[in-house]
């Protein structure tokens, strides 16, 4: 999501910008047709772009890709099933890269028609089978069989084969809406926020109500959908035996009925407080039919929040992962174009955890379950959410788990699925849930309440090699990769998308990894190249930046201090200019600048966001820690005081809108919306900015994958940055983990760690675990060109690292903080005073005794380097005693600057009296 802008023009693909719906082994089939047998020559098709030497031979139609974004046309087959969904299977081997895609249309190919898949390029024969949307007749397609890496190709055949779905369940508005007053009760939690289950003693519905008041009903029956003699059928689940009895803590449903071909089937629902968590109902669930059966659905449980009570509206709503709701409809146009924008019933690996959770006026209701199923079990649930529902037009909203699960056996987005699972005689299937409920204003309450009944958060990712084959592989980006040439440096490795340039950031990080290596070689090559980039940087080096996370130390190790000091002049008056962009009324309001470019603004409801305001702010304050500007400081954080007053307790949005609707959820916008709150609070000390800082780090907890997406890996800890697509319809970023966006947020998390006495571990934890797979997602020393490197965006189904190739800076910024080997900047108030403390290194220890503040620096310059005190109102008497060596430094106070420069050498305790 790197400045993608640039490689997702009208009419070409980049390379596996998503995951294939399918990738499932081609199997033949009564329905199967061919739509190209290239064996018997090209059959219409032309090499279009970038395809060179096209043949048709024996063994299919061979060619080479020979640049960036190679594709073929050919014409419209004349079997192509119309207005249908079919499997789309291509035979194929390939020695280019992994990117592959099938564009579809009848005149010309808009971005959002295709489908990718990735496509093993060793050389060997394989099949490769896509589900397709519905197409009209005279439908053409292309293939796109590579992303930039040259390679010979050839395809065999392609063929076709339609899907003929299972019926759908009859969805019918619920007619039961509550209990009566017999209804049996399970209570956990109390006051306002406890949970009530109350449950009818005759069937099988219960309502669920929080604090007293009804959020969920879930109506007894449904339809189970099975095959008797191989034809399919839909039968009421007939509960009229059902009974519900108290036994011990627990309530137990059980129901028994006779299906037409004589099958006895068990359902039995227990219910059970969770032993030391409020306002948490776990949910054991269980099935056992008498007969063999294939079964293509089972309603395990389906729950209409707000059914009677509030209908559908909402205070906000949460699938994490996939949607961020304030009351707005889910599946909304405003992120995707139409055929995108269906979420109903995703993949399983697009939930970052299982949880789906609506919040009403102070108070919510939640779902939650185990889905660490084997994933070829019978009966693994899919999650169903719509808000409101569309589905059964209850008017309130839709939460269910409903077998058989998106995957083989059902479609995204369907109702109906397309073939059975098996369930023999006697066998029992098993659902664990569990009911969420309690007080809350925003998702943030249900999202700790999953995170509590799960123990917290998970283990940590491990990196192969520890902190010294982190340190080996990211020298080897910054040194050996195609990022660096000759003391310049890439942003990023995408053919020639990217120029190098001088960058002081790198210099910088080379500067630290140096002193971090065993390995002596290594640290005189690091230093070497971080000479020569201080040369290509000539007078500007504090400037020019490669990374997504650059904290300002080369302010504090390059240049000398006058150049250091009419550089914080500059970036104070640059600041207070972007700040002139917000209007009378304290918004920062998003305006299309580029005609050549969409309105990212035209499907938000407003014209303005919090994220949007974020990016600005988040300079301007850090400007203002830097130097102390009186104007500065007082405008930055007035017109943060406004974002609070128009923002507080949202949804963050709008921090990506060079290629992301300003609508779009985002976890950039809660990191820049973090670290504009936390340098708040180092500004003022207030706490008001600090609990504001936590609310926006919550927020984008929900776009972090805290349960395994997949049982592979590489999964925990990745991070979704939008829940959305670029330009509306290519890349879909929902499911596909943009690592450099969470590293941004874990930046900001290690800095409210910092300071946050109260949950401070928790965002410790949080930060290192999206820092160690960001590592595991880096390219390996093995990829010349881009080892070291972090990746765009990464597949999860296929454990792919893809896109441009980006520095190691983003990630390298927390590299230290994830192994607890110090920081490689710092940033701390003296206690008792305005003073804004920057060094490169760790503060500790900070004490204050009378006039005086000590404090411990674990500085890790070899050399000389500087510690730069804003907002000194005199100048304080210093004492300074390193850990060994010289004594000797230097002090700089400017009276006019109101700032203190220290030049020091290595560690020590630091004294600063007279403040």
């Amino acid at each position: 999501m790197d400045r993608l802008s640039i490689l997702f023009r009208p009419g070409r693909f980049a390379p596996l910008v998503g995951l294939a719906i399918w990738l499932i082994a081609a199997t033949g089939s009564a329905g199967m047709v061919t739509l190209f047998d290239f064996s018997q020559g090209r059959q219409g098709w032309e090499p279009t772009h970038q395809v060179a030497n096209l043949r048709a031979t024996g063994e299919g139609l061979t060619f080479n890709t020979t640049g960036l974004d190679p594709y073929l046309i050919g014409p419209a087959p004349a079997n192509l099933p119309v207005d249908t969904r079919f499997f789309l299977t291509i035979r194929m081997k390939s020695t280019a890269d992994g990117a592959g895609a099938i564009y579809f249309g009848r005149r010309g190919f808009e971005p959002g028609d295709f489908i990718p898949f990735n496509i093993e390029p060793d050389g060997a024969w394989r099949e490769y089978t896509l589900l397709m949307p519905p197409m009209p007749a005279g439908t053409r397609l292309r293939l796109d069989p590579a992303g930039q890496v040259p390679g010979r190709v050839a395809v065999a055949w392609m063929k076709a084969e339609p899907i003929v779905p299972l019926p759908a369940a009859r969805f019918e508005r619920p007619t039961r809406t509550s209990v009566g007053s017999d209804a049996l009760t399970l209570t956990s939690g109390e006051g306002d926020g406890a949970l009530e289950l109350a449950h009818d003693p005759g069937s099988a519905t219960f309502v669920l109500r929080v604090g007293g008041r009804q959020m969920a009903v879930a109506p007894a029956g449904g339809q189970v959908g099975m095959l008797i003699d191989g034809q399919p059928r839909l039968v009421e689940m007939d509960f009229r035996d059902g009974a519900v009895s108290r036994e011990g803590e627990a309530l137990v449903a059980r129901g028994e009925w006779v299906d037409p071909a004589g099958a006895h089937w068990h359902f039995s629902r227990t219910f059970r407080p969770v032993a030391g968590q409020g306002g948490a109902i776990a949910l054991e669930l269980t099935i056992r039919v008498s007969q063999d059966r294939e079964i293509f659905h089972l309603p395990w449980l389906t729950m209409f929040p707000g059914l009677v009570v509030f209908g559908t509206s909402k205070t906000q709503a949460v699938l994490p992962g996939v949607e961020y709701l304030e009351d707005e409809p889910s599946s909304s146009e405003a992120d995707f174009i139409a055929r995108l924008a269906d979420r109903r019933i995703v993949a399983d690996h697009k939930l970052c955890f299982p949880l789906m959770a609506i919040v009403h006026e102070g108070r919510y209701v939640g779902l939650a379950w185990d889905r660490q199923i084997d994933p070829t079990a019978a009966g693994k649930p899919a999650a169903v959410f719509d808000s409101p529902d569309r589905l059964y037009h209850s008017g309130a909203h839709l939460m269910a788990l409903w077998s058989p699960g998106v995957g083989d056996l059902r479609m995204e987005n369907d109702p109906a699925a397309i073939k059975p699972f098996a369930v023999r005689a006697g066998e029992t299937l098993r659902l664990r849930a569990t009911l969420l409920g309690g007080a809350g204003r925003t998702v943030n309450e249900p999202v700790r309440a999953w995170l509590a009944l799960r123990g917290g958060l998970p283990d940590q990712p491990e990196f192969e090699g520890g902190l010294d084959g982190a340190v080996e592989l990211l020298a080897r980006g910054w040194l050996d990769s195609d990022l660096h040439e000759d003391g310049t440096w890439r942003h990023a490795v995408w053919g020639d998308q990217f120029k190098p340039q001088p960058a002081a950031d790198a210099v910088t990080y080379m500067e630290w990894l140096a002193t971090r290596t065993p390995d002596a070689a290594l640290a005189g090559r690091l230093r070497a190249a971080a000479r020569r980039g201080l040369e290509r940087l000539g007078a500007d080096v504090f400037g020019p930046m490669v990374s997504h996370v650059h904290p300002p130390v080369p302010l504090l190790l390059q240049g000398d201090l006058q150049g250091m000091k009419g550089h914080l002049d500059r970036q104070a008056d640059r600041a207070l200019k972007r700040l002139a962009g917000f209007d009378a009324e304290g918004i920062l309001r998003y305006r299309q600048t580029d005609p050549k470019k969409p309105d990212y603004g035209r499907t938000h409801y407003a014209d303005h966001t919090a994220g949007h305001a974020a990016l600005v702010l988040e300079q301007a304050l850090e400007a203002a820690t830097l130097t102390g500007h009186v104007e500065l400081t007082h405008r930055a954080l007035a017109l943060l005081d406004r974002q609070t007053e128009l923002y507080a307790n949202t949804v963050p949005r709008g921090a990506q809108t060079w290629e992301i609707p300003l609508h779009t959820p985002d976890i950039l916008a809660s990191a820049r919306l973090v670290r504009c709150y936390v340098l708040a609070h180092l500004l003022t000390g207030e706490a008001a900015w600090l609990e504001q800082a936590r609310y926006w780090a919550w927020t984008g907890v929900s776009m972090i994958y805290l349960d395994p997406p997949t049982g592979k890996p590489v999964g925990l800890y990745a991070t979704i940055a939008v829940l959305g697509a670029t330009n509306w319809t290519a890349p879909n970023w929902v499911g596909l983990p943009v690592q450099w966006c969470g590293l941004v947020y874990r930046s900001a998390l290690e800095d409210l760690a910092r300071v946050d006495r109260v949950e401070g571990d928790f965002w410790r934890r949080l930060a290192r675990g999206i820092t160690m797979t960001g590592l595991q997602m880096t390219w390996p020393a093995g990829d010349r060109e881009r080892q070291g490197l972090l990746p765009d965006f990464y597949h999860l189904n296929d454990q792919l690292s893809d896109g441009p190739a980006i520095s190691p800076g983003t990630l390298q910024a927390g590299l230290a903080e994830a192994y607890g080997a110090g920081r490689i900047y710092d940033l701390v108030r003296l206690p008792s005073t305005p003073a804004l403390l920057h060094a490169p290194g760790e503060v500790g220890e900070l004490r204050r005794e009378g006039d005086a503040v000590s404090l411990n620096l674990d500085a890790w310059p070899t050399g000389s380097y500087r510690v730069l005190v804003a907002r000194v109102v005199a100048e304080p008497r210093v004492e300074w005693r390193p850990a060994e060596g010289d004594a000797h430094f230097q002090t700089h106070y400017d009276a006019g600057r109101q700032m203190l420069i220290l030049e020091l050498i290595g560690p020590g305790r630091l004294t600063l009296a007279g403040l």
